[in-house]
């Protein structure tokens, strides 16, 4: 075999693995976030106890803020007052 069909079949493997882990990293979280149930009214170390450091985290005032868990196809924003759950913000899963 060619080295570059070779190298084709390696970039193509690459691919492939990386776009299922992926997929099997956006399964998890979703999971995750379906075995929490109802978030409003929980506090903020229960929810990140559970699904782990978020990808992102905003103050939104004095007392709010928003913590946001991303993967490839699914993004879910959660609000927090006082370090209680509001709700969800923005619930985006493709």
């Amino acid at each position: 075999m060619s080295t570059f069909a070779t190298l084709i079949l390696v970039v193509l493997f690459a691919t492939v693995a990386s776009a299922y882990a992926c997929a099997v990293r956006s399964a998890a979280l979703r999971r995750k976030f379906e075995t929490l149930g109802n978030l409003p009214g929980r506090p903020l170390q229960e929810i990140l106890r559970h699904l782990g450091k978020p990808n992102h985290r905003a103050k939104l005032g004095a007392a709010r803020e928003i913590l946001e868990w991303r993967r490839v196809n699914f993004h879910v924003a959660l609000t927090f007052t006082n370090g209680i759950c509001d709700g969800v913000d923005d619930d985006v899963a493709a």
